[in-house]
């Protein structure tokens, strides 16, 4: 590209010296005069050519990638649900909703989506728990899903969340974690759980309509997106044998696609696996708690990580795994060795799917090279 703009000009430096000495007078002002059309054309020139190099190299750059979802899915956790082959939109959820959920179709579908619930689904639940988005908890507690506080005495206070978004994320996790992950993913089975006839809150007997009603507004809405498909029993990813400070890899049969240390000019904090997005289980690399269970907001110190999980293994030692579509713990759980924490996805700051993951010697910050904690 460079040799064929190189030739361009000197072409034109040619075509204006021929021009020039052909003419058989000069006013001094003239030559000047010129030299400036000369170089205009070349700027011109190489303006063209730069335009040219970005329009046929420069589409790519910065894009995210969008990896469509296997045709089977291969999981060593819980269940993993992922979109099938109907696409739903905002438009087709919207008009049923109303209250304070009007204008929140978007909301449900990326909540739906991060978490592997479908978002119909999501959103017939709520409107079913809610009366459709006019409930007290919803308005003024931004809680679609009922869910309790459980700093209040016995659990019998309302939580409440900054933003009604917060507040549907939280019930598609709560949704995913005791229900979808559990392998509990029909409208019937969720409902004798969820809504159980004949519990001590249903003294009219009204939860045997809980399905019912629920099918219907999922019918609405235009039915189902999602396929669930089950993994091993009890949310244990087999990613082999502990290294002698009893770490594990975090994720199975992967590719380590960039390593700790200097790239791209900077320096990389952790490990990058590759992995399937919506589909590879992530593992816990050693037993501890888990301190951090949520999307990393800009300035909390984990923003850019996306879906993200902290755990606090007690000795000093912390690891972080960021990215994930889905997580499948919550802040305060103790967690076993290679228990699922998560689902592999592309959350956060990513051009494509993938596990990063950290050893790191304080709750935030304080990364250290993973690799020698890890199995060889």
């Amino acid at each position: 590209m460079k040799a064929q703009i190189k030739e361009h000009i000197d072409e034109m430096v040619q075509e204006e010296l021929v021009k020039n000495t052909q003419k058989k007078k000069k006013k001094p002002g003239k030559l000047r005069i010129f030299f400036f059309i000369l170089l205009a054309k070349i700027f011109g020139v190489l303006l063209f050519f730069s335009f040219l190099v970005f329009v046929l190299f420069g589409q790519g750059i910065g894009k995210k990638e969008e990896a469509t979802p296997p045709s089977t899915v291969q999981s060593n956790g819980m269940t993993v649900c992922r979109p099938g082959g109907k696409t739903v939109t905002p438009e087709e959820i919207q008009p049923h909703l109303g209250g304070v959920f009007t204008g929140q179709a978007q909301s449900f579908l990326n909540a739906g989506t991060q978490n592997q619930i479908d978002p119909v689904l999501l959103a017939a639940i709520a409107k079913l728990e809610t009366g459709n988005g006019t409930s007290n908890a919803v308005k003024n507690y931004n809680n679609p899903g009922g869910l309790m506080d459980p700093s209040s005495s016995q659990m019998r206070g309302f939580q409440k969340f900054a933003t009604l978004e917060e507040g549907i994320s939280a019930m598609a996790r709560n949704l995913y974690k005791n229900y979808i992950g559990m392998g509990i993913t029909t409208i019937e089975a969720i409902g004798a759980k969820y809504a159980p006839p004949g519990a001590a809150n249903d003294p009219h007997g009204t939860n045997g309509l809980w399905p019912i009603l629920v099918t219907k507004f999922v019918g609405q809405m235009g039915g189902l997106s999602f396929n669930c498909e089950a993994g091993k029993p009890g949310g244990v990813v087999d990613t082999g044998a502990a290294s002698s400070q009893g770490f594990i890899r975090p994720i199975a049969q992967t590719t380590i696609t960039s390593p700790f240390g200097p790239r791209w000019g900077t320096i990389h904090k952790g490990i990058d696996y590759s992995c399937q997005d919506g589909v590879t289980a992530i593992a816990s690399s050693k037993s501890g708690v888990v301190e951090l269970a949520k999307f990393g907001e800009g300035g909390s110190g984990f923003g850019g990580y996306g879906n993200v999980i902290v755990i606090n293994h007690g000795n000093g030692y912390w690891s972080l795994y960021g990215h994930m579509s889905s997580i499948t713990v919550q802040e305060g759980q103790n967690i076993g060795v290679g228990q699922q924490v998560g689902v592999c996805g592309k959350t956060g700051q990513v051009t494509g799917p993938h596990l990063h993951f950290e050893i790191k010697t304080s709750f935030i910050f304080g990364q250290v090279d993973p690799a020698p904690f890890l199995p060889q």
